[in-house]
């Protein structure tokens, strides 16, 4: 496999989407915890539920939800996803790897349950960053700026999964991204990694400079990530 067979996975963050969000976590935030919400979000995402009780309640958040009920739904800022039983049934008919479920109740802002969802971790690993080509600089003539195409990470590190994690990138296979075409899972965004593009700037001149400055930031990203989830 090739850098071309993978795919960046992401919810489409649509306004219109039901947006829920965690009684735990909330709870953190009232305590002005940030750094156990944080934890809570990484957790329940990367599939560590030790210490938890479930099912987690997720309730509507007033103000910021949409009433369309898709695939995926996700909680605005909060990197966790909730996902359709016919998103989980198509991944266990399919026997595809690198992910788990967790129970829930969801509630409306009625208080009304909502039933159809579970909580969606991703298990599957690579133990490295994912680079952006910042060298890579091309023109968007459509949109008239300028942008760093192009994303790699190294495969060796990979676990094998088709569902995985690096660094803070959700990855699938090639295999899981025409699943998801054929039976049009809704409200995801799904991207080659070959052809994932940053803005960079509006000017050449300006574009290089934020490349060179980029190329330094991420390296300092991942030594970031990797003191926080406790890598080697």
């Amino acid at each position: 496999m090739t850098l071309k067979d993978f795919y960046t996975f992401d919810s489409r963050n649509y306004l219109t989407t039901f947006a829920v969000k965690s009684d735990i976590w909330k709870e953190a935030l009232k305590r002005k915890n940030s750094k156990l919400a944080r934890k809570i979000s990484w957790d329940l995402e990367l599939g560590n539920y030790e210490g938890y009780e479930f099912p987690i309640v997720f309730r509507e958040v007033a103000g910021e939800s949409g009433k369309q009920m898709r695939d995926v739904l996700d909680n605005r800022s909060i990197r966790t996803y909730l996902i359709s039983d016919r998103m989980r049934d198509l991944l266990i008919d399919n026997n595809i790897t690198g992910w788990e479920c967790y129970e829930i109740e969801m509630y409306d802002k009625k208080g009304n349950i909502v039933s159809g969802y579970n909580g969606f971790s991703v298990t599957g690993k690579c133990n490295d960053m994912v680079k952006i080509d910042f060298e890579n600089i091309i023109k968007d003539k459509k949109r008239d700026y300028f942008e760093a195409k192009g994303a790699m990470f190294d495969i060796e590190k990979w676990d094998g999964s088709d569902i995985f994690r690096a660094c803070g990138w959700r990855i699938i296979t090639k295999k899981v991204y025409e699943l998801f075409k054929k039976h049009k899972i809704t409200a995801i965004e799904m991207t080659r990694m070959t052809d994932y593009t940053c803005w960079l700037g509006d000017t050449k001149e300006q574009a290089l400079e934020n490349s060179i400055r980029e190329i330094g930031r991420q390296n300092e990203r991942w030594e970031e990530f990797k003191a926080e989830m406790h890598l080697g």
